[in-house]
């Protein structure tokens, strides 16, 4: 093997920021009255699509579907908890000193 050249050496494909994006605001809708989990849900959605035509890296699908599952059960979560308030009448905060 005298005289031949390794390849190139190539980095391995890391997972791409909406992914990462997508899963840190769907556990923060969690703590934050869901809202941001909402928009870690959306871009789930979008980065698995991206994963699925092929222009996004395979490394981000579970941390996109991890998304879509946290944010979804944390958006319906919350929709189920104000349901719950507005039926029984406990809808206001009262906070006190």
């Amino acid at each position: 093997m005298e005289g031949t050249m390794p390849g190139p050496v190539t980095q391995p494909e890391k997972a791409s920021g909406m992914a990462i994006a997508a899963l840190i605001l769907s556990i923060v809708g969690f703590f934050c009255c869901g809202f941001p989990a909402i928009i870690g849900l959306i871009l789930g959605v979008i980065e698995l699509g991206k994963i699925d035509r092929g222009e996004s890296s395979e490394r981000g699908r579970g941390m996109s579907k991890a998304a879509v599952i946290i944010g979804a059960v944390v958006v319906a979560l919350y929709v189920i908890g104000n349901i719950i308030a507005l039926a029984t009448g406990n809808w206001t905060l009262e906070f006190t000193t």
